[in-house]
């Protein structure tokens, strides 16, 4: 996917990629609306890392942000992540003997399908 089309979300896994982000999502886990200086002063992260660390958590939207008067306030997103927690545990999951995801069908190891095989094996090619 290039840069112009890329959505929210799309940079998920990249942004989790980094220890420091990863830090500012459980920080902000239990919280709700924190000050961009209070998870600083917290994580000991400086003003400029931060800002950078939440702007692509942002950006791969797994933040939220209010702005009050002059301040930026930031959340946890949490529906993102389940949503990528979710994928993460399909890729987990076992193979079911009949069907793959989608209708697809499940081929065996010499790229046949269940249907295929059982067709092949009562004599109808």
């Amino acid at each position: 996917m290039s840069r112009n089309t890329e959505e929210p979300g799309d940079g998920l896994f990249s942004a989790l990629a980094h220890r420091a982000r990863r830090e500012i999502l459980r920080y902000l886990r239990d919280k709700d609306y924190v000050r961009a200086g209070d998870i600083g002063a917290a994580l000991g992260i400086g003003p400029s890392t931060l800002s950078g660390h939440l702007k692509v958590l942002r950006q791969a939207g797994l933040v939220e942000t209010r702005r009050r008067a002059t301040e930026v306030q930031y959340r946890l997103q949490m529906s993102l992540l389940d949503e990528a927690i979710v994928a993460l545990a399909e890729l987990r999951r076992p193979r079911s003997s009949t069907a793959a995801p989608g209708g697809m069908s499940e081929t065996d190891e010499s790229g046949n399908t269940a249907a295929h095989t059982t067709a092949t094996q009562e004599g109808t090619p």
